[in-house]
């Protein structure tokens, strides 16, 4: 996690790249990433630049992306992709399922 190298980005690389275009700093992972901000409480709720963050079987925090307009979210998963989010998660219009479970979404830049 936190990856940002010539040979790609992932998830959390890319939030912290995007962040950093304004002047906010976020630590390398995901995992980390989560402490910042204030808790957005349905997605219906979410604005462009909320971070999105999702967990696996465990609970464990293990993506993160950037909420866009319309419910799409940004996020690095193999490639740097756009994809439809709702209250279950990132849904993968190519493969018809789901691919990231939501946990929480989070506000780091002002309303």
């Amino acid at each position: 996690m936190g990856g940002k190298t010539l040979f790609g980005v992932d998830c959390s690389g890319l939030m912290q790249q995007l962040y950093g275009l304004v002047d906010i700093q976020l630590p390398r992972d995901a995992r980390q990433q989560i402490d910042h901000g204030r808790t957005v409480h349905f997605v219906s709720q979410t604005q462009p630049g909320d971070l999105a963050f999702f967990d696996n079987a465990e609970g464990n925090i293990v993506h993160v992306g950037m909420l866009l307009e319309d419910q799409q979210i940004l996020h690095a998963s193999g490639e740097v992709r756009i994809d439809p989010l709702d209250h279950n998660g990132i849904y993968n219009r190519q493969r018809q399922k789901y691919s990231h479970k939501l946990r929480l979404i989070k506000r780091l830049l002002p309303d």
